[in-house]
């Protein structure tokens, strides 16, 4: 009778064990289809700049109020701005507080770097348009810069301890400040070379002596393009005149040069005699 219990025994806890095999086994496989394929990784939505094209940069998050800040006992009923400096919103504040905190406010702010395209940003040109009502003194400042998130300002306001005096810093993110565009490449420089000496000569017979023709040429020059320095260089002797600048520049010279030309053929034009046209008049007038 007892080889018989004994033997029963025996087979409930073989399946048992059985049991507990399959259901260890079977739970791994569970959890596998519960949790997410670890070769996979899904990256947070990247937001767009629209002007751009190009992905923002996601910002840190950063305590920006810190926690030995207190706020002024004062609550203002109500207060609001219309499109006003944020310089001034901030003394109407520290007025309204009763001088309870300092602002600093940067008088402009210059990228860093000499590798990165300059930069620059003036705070004081931020202007705040808003109306709160029961609002203590972070709570100003916290709005200040939910309107900043809004219209995508590079500012945000912090409440730090200089010290144990509260003060307000108004911080600028560069990498909310749009792209600046590389600075447009200068026009290639050419040397030219003129041979002026045809416009060398006795003034009566319209030609000019080289010390006329050095400074009419400068001062035309100068009244278009501004001083000649490092452009125009002459070579008295060889009688030439030597042009480095822009093709613009060029141009204006060879001009200049043309004008002067024109003018000296017109007064080394021949005059008719006297002889000669009494001669024609009276031809004229025996017709």
């Amino acid at each position: 009778m007892k080889s018989k219990q004994t033997d029963r025994t025996a087979v409930v806890l073989l399946i048992f064990l059985g049991l507990t095999r399959m259901t260890a086994a079977a739970a791994p496989a569970a959890d596998n289809e519960n949790k997410a394929n670890p070769g996979i990784t899904q990256s947070a939505p990247t937001s767009i700049d629209p002007a751009t094209g190009l992905p923002v940069p996601a910002i840190p998050p950063s305590p920006w109020k810190d926690p030995g800040w207190k706020d002024p006992e004062k609550v203002l009923r109500e207060v609001g701005w219309d499109n006003i400096p944020v310089g001034n919103v901030v003394e109407q504040l520290r007025r309204d507080f009763n001088q309870a905190f300092d602002v600093l406010i940067p008088n402009s702010w210059q990228g860093p770097g000499p590798n990165n395209p300059a930069m620059s940003f003036d705070p004081h040109s931020v202007a705040i348009k808003m109306q709160l009502k029961n609002v203590k003194a972070s709570e100003v400042f916290n709005a200040m810069n939910l309107l900043f998130e809004s219209e995508n300002s590079p500012c945000r306001w912090e409440l730090k301890l200089n010290g144990t005096r509260p003060i307000a810093i108004l911080r600028v993110l560069p990498e909310l400040l749009p792209p600046v565009a590389p600075s447009p490449r200068p026009p290639p420089t050419v040397r030219m070379v003129y041979f002026v000496g045809d416009l060398i000569g006795d003034e009566k017979s319209g030609g000019l002596t080289m010390e006329k023709l050095v400074k009419t040429v400068s001062e035309v020059y100068q009244m278009s393009y501004g001083p000649p320095k490092g452009v125009l260089q002459f070579h008295n002797e060889a009688q030439l005149l030597i042009v480095t600048g822009t093709g613009g520049q060029i141009s204006f010279v060879q001009q200049t040069l043309g004008a002067l030309r024109e003018k000296a053929r017109a007064e080394h034009k021949p005059q008719p005699k006297a002889d000669e046209l009494k001669a024609k008049a009276e031809e004229t007038k025996a017709r």
